[in-house]
Order: C-alpha cells, then sequence, then structure tokens
C-alpha cells in the first residue's frame, strides 16, 4: 500500500533526527539520555563510542559528565581528554541533560538479599553505592553497563545481585530487592552531548565546557565562577580535569591562557565569541542573550517573573478607572491597563477621552500602587502621553506602523508591541527590531489572536507562534486572551492555556458593568472572575483589607492541595499493587526520608514544620497501601 503524504512526513522528520551515539545497551541510563538527543544507537566502550563521531557515524556522542553529589564520572571524561589531547578534529559540548537517576539492587527469583555474595553494576554505579556494598558484604563486579549487569546477573543465576534501572531489572526478569539504593539523594546524572564543531555561524552551544590542567589555571576557573570536574592525576598533570563556566562568569574566563606544561582547550567558541543573532535581520531582538526582564515597580516579566496586566478596554469616567483599578488589584494584578485612545473598526464608534482620561488612569494606578500600561495610536501623541504612562503599548492595527515605532522606542520608556492580525513570527520580531533600534531597551511582546478562516473566536491565539517566538528571542512574551477570544466565557480558558504554555504575562480585560461598557464588554470578566482565575494561577492576591478575599486564595489552594493529595493515594494503591504482585514490602523508610527532604526544601523559611506535613502524607500512603504495623496491638 503507497504511503500517504503523513506517513512520508513522518519518515523524513526520523531520516532526519541527529543520530546519538552512547555507551551501553538499550535500557540504560545513558540510553534514556540518547534518545533525548536523537536517535539512540549503542557502542561498548567510551573510547568506540568517540571514535564513531569523529569518524562521522553518528552526529552526536552523549556522555555522562557528572552526578549530582558524587562530582565527575571520570571514565568517559577520561576518554575525552585523550582525543582532546590527541587534536585533530574539534569539538564541542553542545548541552546538559539531566536524567534521574533512581537505583535498585535486584536478584534472580528466589535470592534473598542476605544470601548475594556478589553486585554487578557499573564503576561509577558502584561508587555510589558504597553503604549498600559495605551492609552486603558482598564483592563489587565491574561491567560497562547497568542494563548488560541485569542482564549478566540472570543469566549467571546464583547468590548475584545487580544495581540497575527498575526497568533493566524487570525487563531481565530480576525481582527487585532494595530500591533507591544510591548513597546521593536525590540523585540525577548530567550527560553532554557532543558533536564535531561545526562551521562558523551554526547554534550557539548551551553550556561552555574546557579542558585543563596545572594548579594555575585550576584556581583562576574557580574564581571565574566554574564548576570543576576534576581528573584522577596523571604524569606531568597532577592537576586537571574539565570546568564548566555559567554564561554571566564567561568574561572572566576569557582572559585565561595556558602556559608551559598547562592545558586549556575550549569545547566550543572561545568564551569571547560573540554567537550571531538568530535573525540575521533582527539582531536586537533575536541576539543570544540571558532573558530581559522588564521592570516597572511591582510590574516586573520576563526570565522566570511572570505578571498580569489587567483593567478595562476603555478608560470611560475616573469614578468607572477607580474602582476597576481597585479590583485588579486586589486579584492580584500587577500593572493596570486602559485605553485613552481607542482605535475602532467604525469611526462612529467610542474613541476614547484621550489626555483627560490618560489623567484619570493615571491617578487610579498611583492610588492602588500599579503601573499603568496605554495604548498610543499616531507618533504625536507618543510624547505627551510618555509624559505619564510608564508603558507604551503598541495596538494590533499598528504593529507595523514604522514611524509609529521609532517614535515610541525613543520615548524613554517600556513599550509593548501587539501582534498585528496578519502578521508572521518573523515579521513581528521585525517590528520590535524597530523599536529596540530607536533606543528602547524594555520591549514586551504580546499574541493577541491572527486572523484565521475561524469565527467562532475573535481571533485564533497562536500558542505555537508564541512557542516559535521564544526560541527566537530573549524579550518577554504576554499573550491577550480577552481580544483572542471576544468573549468572556473562552477567556479563562485561553488563558490556562497560554499559561500552561508558559507565557511570561498575560493581558486580561476586566469591567465591572460589561453589559455597558462603552468598548468590547461581551470580552470582559468581571473581577471576581480575575481573582478566581488568579487564584488558579497562584497569584498572591493585592494589598487588600479584606480577610474574605485572601481566604479565598486559600481556599483555592487548599483545593488544589486536596486534589493533589487524593491524587497522591491513589498512586499509592497503584505502587501497593504492583509490590504485592512481586513479594516487595510495602514500606520504605528511605524513601519516606526523600519525601521529608524534598519537603523541607520546598518550604525554606517554614521548613521546621515540613516534617509534619510529610509525616502526615506518609501516614496517609501508608494506610491507602493497607500497610499494617507489625508492633501495634
Amino acid at each position: 500500500m503507497p504511503e500517504t503524504g503523513e506517513e512520508e512526513e513522518e519518515r523524513g522528520a526520523t531520516r532526519e533526527r541527529a543520530l546519538a551515539g552512547y555507551q551501553g545497551e538499550p535500557g540504560s541510563f545513558s540510553a534514556r539520555a540518547a534518545a533525548r538527543a536523537g536517535r539512540p544507537l549503542g557502542f561498548a566502550t567510551f573510547d568506540r563510542l568517540l571514535r564513531a563521531l569523529l569518524a562521522g557515524e553518528i552526529d552526536v556522542a552523549v556522555l555522562p559528565a557528572a552526578t549530582h553529589g558524587a562530582g565527575p564520572v571520570v571514565e568517559p571524561l577520561e576518554a575525552l581528554s585523550r582525543v582532546l589531547e590527541a587534536g585533530g578534529v574539534p569539538l564541542e559540548v553542545r548541552e546538559e541533560i539531566a536524567i534521574p537517576v533512581r537505583l535498585v539492587l535486584a536478584a534472580p527469583p528466589g535470592v534473598a538479599e542476605e544470601d548475594v555474595k556478589e553486585i554487578h553494576s557499573q564503576p561509577p554505579v558502584l561508587r555510589q553505592c558504597a553503604r549498600l556494598l559495605a551492609r552486603c558484604d558482598a564483592v563489587p563486579v565491574e561491567t560497562h553497563d547497568t542494563a548488560f549487569a541485569a542482564r549478566r546477573v540472570a543469566e549467571l543465576g546464583g547468590a548475584r545481585a545487580a544495581v540497575c534501572s527498575e526497568e533493566a531489572a524487570l525487563e531481565a526478569g530480576l525481582v527487585v530487592l532494595e530500591e533507591d539504593v544510591s548513597d546521593v539523594k536525590p540523585n540525577a546524572t548530567r550527560f553532554w552531548t557532543v558533536a564535531r564543531r561545526p562551521h562558523a555561524g551554526g547554534a550557539p552551544p548551551s553550556v561552555r565546557v574546557l579542558l585543563f590542567s596545572g594548579t594555575r589555571l585550576a584556581a583562576a576557573l574557580h574564581d571565574a565562577g566554574a564548576e570543576i570536574l576534576m581528573l584522577p592525576g596523571r604524569p606531568g598533570a597532577s592537576v586537571g580535569g574539565f570546568a564548566t563556566v555559567p554564561p554571566l562568569e564567561l568574561a572572566k574566563a576569557a582572559g585565561l591562557a595556558a602556559k608551559a606544561g598547562e592545558t586549556l582547550v575550549w569545547l566550543g567558541p572561545a568564551p569571547d565569541h560573540m554567537p550571531p543573532p538568530r535573525l540575521k535581520e533582527a539582531p536586537r531582538v533575536t541576539e543570544v542573550r540571558e532573558a530581559t526582564v522588564v521592570t516597572v515597580g511591582a510590574f516586573a516579566v520576563g526570565g522566570g517573573r511572570r505578571a498580569v496586566i489587567a483593567g478595562p478596554c476603555a478608560v470611560e469616567s475616573p469614578e468607572q478607572v477607580m474602582r476597576l483599578a481597585k479590583a485588579v488589584a486586589r486579584a492580584g494584578a500587577t500593572a493596570l491597563r486602559g485605553g485613552v485612545f481607542k482605535p475602532r473598526t467604525s469611526p462612529s464608534a467610542f474613541q476614547g477621552h484621550g489626555l483627560t482620561a490618560l489623567r484619570w488612569l493615571r491617578d487610579a494606578g498611583d492610588a492602588v500602587g500599579l503601573p499603568i500600561v496605554t495604548e498610543v495610536m499616531a507618533p504625536a501623541q507618543v510624547a505627551p502621553v510618555a509624559e505619564l504612562a510608564d508603558v507604551l503599548q503598541i495596538g494590533a492595527r499598528n504593529c507595523q506602523n514604522y514611524d509609529l515605532l521609532k517614535e515610541a522606542g525613543a520615548a524613554g520608556r517600556p513599550v509593548m508591541l501587539k501582534r498585528g492580525f496578519g502578521t508572521t513570527v518573523e515579521e513581528w520580531l521585525s517590528a520590535a527590531e524597530y523599536i529596540l533600534a530607536a533606543g528602547c531597551k524594555d520591549v514586551l511582546l504580546c499574541e493577541r489572536g491572527i486572523r484565521t478562516f475561524e469565527r467562532a473566536t475573535r481571533g485564533t491565539l497562536d500558542l505555537g507562534g508564541l512557542l516559535a517566538a521564544r526560541s527566537l528571542t530573549h524579550l518577554p512574551l504576554l499573550a491577550d486572551p480577552s481580544h483572542a477570544a471576544g468573549r468572556k466565557e473562552l477567556v479563562p480558558g485561553l488563558a490556562r492555556a497560554a499559561w500552561g504554555a508558559g507565557v511570561d504575562g498575560l493581558m486580561i480585560e476586566v469591567h465591572d458593568a460589561p453589559e455597558s461598557a462603552l468598548c468590547d464588554g461581551p470580552q470582559a470578566l468581571l473581577p471576581d472572575d480575575l481573582e478566581m482565575l488568579l487564584d488558579e494561577f497562584g497569584l498572591l492576591p493585592g494589598r487588600t483589607g479584606s480577610v474574605e478575599r485572601v481566604r479565598r486564595a486559600i481556599d483555592s489552594v487548599d483545593s488544589s492541595i486536596a486534589a493533589l493529595a487524593a491524587r497522591r493515594l491513589e498512586l499509592c494503591r497503584r505502587v501497593a499493587e504492583i509490590k504485592n504482585a512481586t513479594g516487595r514490602p510495602i514500606r520504605d523508610e528511605a524513601r519516606e526520608a526523600s519525601v521529608r527532604a524534598r519537603f523541607a526544601e520546598s518550604l525554606g523559611k517554614d521548613a521546621t514544620k515540613a516534617a509534619g506535613l510529610a509525616d502526615a502524607l506518609i501516614a496517609l500512603g501508608l494506610e491507602a497501601e493497607g500497610w499494617r504495623d507489625p508492633g501495634a496491638g
């Protein structure tokens, strides 16, 4: 049967995926990491893996570099250092991939833990299980891979066990004797994807790594903020290894140079190399740099900080905007929006009260401690609006009004640029380039729905375009679900979708009498609706004298906790089913200790109360699993 177009496209995508080599066998943690980098292909040794990379047999080599709390993984790093010191094809570390590692002790059916005489696993894994080896008084047997160790133990049988993943143990037909046997908790391995260095202009690596030797360089790199992964001493180079340098510390490391008897090899571009922008036509917008954070008073968005801008579509009167300012501040919004100049499809529609309304908006923002955001429609409006407004908004109709973009960019205020109805992502970013080129340092991008054939909504909120823009720009990205929906009943769902997709912020229209609003009433949420939505997103209420308002937020948190607790208990019952079927004990005190540690870490300043909360959840879980205290009467 001939292939369909979709099948051909899928096959083509598979062919285009990078071939990612790893050391080991299917089912190993290395195989799991390689699958994230491309199509995994296993090799018997690290040296053979790297030879395949140099020969072009694979696109990237995935090497375990460091484990959480246990330091460098020596064997692959030594193999990599041998290749680098031999010279030839230059290599670079493209990215790091973190894989959670949960190790189990597994043996053939019928073998008890006290009977085990040999424990098979990889050398790095065995080093992480010193307490287990000492307790079992067993002989460690080194293998090249954890999955192979499980299979080998199953083939040999007898009083042997393997330390491996649970998946590898089950695949080999072994019985899990003990869970989470690593001395390191929580445990994870950081893998490097190593590639032959591309031609100039290729995608920049996400981590800068270098090979070094010499005490002087080790000290200098440490002072420059590098993480040092030491290798065992070798003749002529008693101190050496690899170092990873955080982006903020690259400048300090840029001036380092090797002296006689020292080695200094960067795996990738030198630290003073400036990666090219992602789009040549928009070099400022698509510059490869840390995420921009735009801050105005209590409003901060970008780089992991999230915000909500809320308020009426149009400022109708001083009383109206003051009421709504208090409402959105109480809900938890961090900026107040309001239109004073309104671009309308019909000239007979309400056009806004102009600069008079801007004064009303400013007074309302000051009264509740929120910065104000308002739209400018023409270059002549920019200067007078910038005197009072904190953020200038460029609407969708003016996304490519280049005179306006340049004027707003030179006003000395942050600028929020909405995407046009029919503007592509690249055109949107190029429009933002005009604003940055005019001198503005703080630009926000807002997706508000594009025009498609769909008529059920006012616009189509293009979350795919937002995610595509995320990979191209360092600027904060926001979404306006109100204008995309055109109907208030759709706004919360679109807001959740955008929030879940990872936008930095939302712009939401709010009105306390939408049926009589002078502009866009059908898409405005009521203040109570905004409160419930922001409680759902975990934003704290604004300063308010209302105990009831804060208690509603607490109720929302309690509902989430209760739902999560119910889900946790159901998962505990699933665990109990598996344990009962495989003969494992229900209670795992090591696991309980890790749960307590996780709660203590998450609660921070309130960690002293964490143990009680963790113990309560553990007790509920044990009850759900059917555990009975043997010491109880």
